[in-house]
């Protein structure tokens, strides 16, 4: 699975330095997401199938639900405020309608021929470069389309990393589009299911 795309202000940063060095042995920060959006963060040993992410030296491990989750989270050390210092977290996962959809999923939904368009957000560049074949990539044309359909039409946004298609998402969101999905790691994620799609 691909890594999420993590952000760790320079306060967390200092805080979770100055904790790390009361840790003894091999243990590496952990975060926690559960199903209802709330957090955890605590110090613990590497799993086998940990998604390890890296942002300025400090080393985040997660479970694949987690990782699912966190992609663009925000983690801040706050200093003062009515509950005193401590962590902040920002997901924009959390309260968004957008859902995500792993690209395993798609292609569960895709044999099972239900009804939705997959649509390619990449640029022309990066569809020559990998592609897969049941999207359909966005141009002037096909976004002229989708805005015809019904609002309730199922619409599945493709791009390399989950945050490019959330922005996509976004647009049509705003359009009045009440289903509407990202494929959680783009295509990136993708070509690690499937090895004939190349990653770039």
């Amino acid at each position: 699975m691909t890594a999420p795309q993590l952000i760790v202000t320079e306060a967390a940063l200092r805080a979770f330095r100055e904790a790390a060095r009361e840790i003894e042995g091999d243990d590496v920060l952990r975060l926690k997401i559960d199903s209802k959006y709330q957090n955890d963060l605590y110090f613990a040993p590497l799993e086998p199938l940990d998604v390890v992410v890296t942002v300025s030296g400090l080393t985040i491990a997660m479970d694949a639900r987690t990782a699912a989750r966190s992609d663009g989270l925000k983690i801040d050390y706050v200093d003062g405020g009515a509950v005193g210092p401590g962590f902040k977290l920002e997901n924009p996962n959390e309260s968004s309608p957008i859902k995500g959809i792993r690209p395993a999923d798609v292609v569960a939904s895709l044999q099972r021929r239900e009804r939705f368009h997959l649509v390619d957000v990449r640029s022309d560049a990066e569809h020559a470069r990998a592609r897969v074949d049941a999207a359909r990539r966005l141009d002037a044309g096909y976004e002229a389309e989708l805005e015809r359909l019904p609002t309730s039409t199922k619409l599945v946004f493709l791009a390399h990393h989950t945050k490019g298609a959330r922005a996509v998402a976004d647009r049509f969101l705003a359009r009045g589009f009440s289903d509407v999905w990202v494929v959680v790691g783009g295509i990136d994620g993708w070509s690690t299911m499937d090895p004939t799609i190349p990653r770039y």
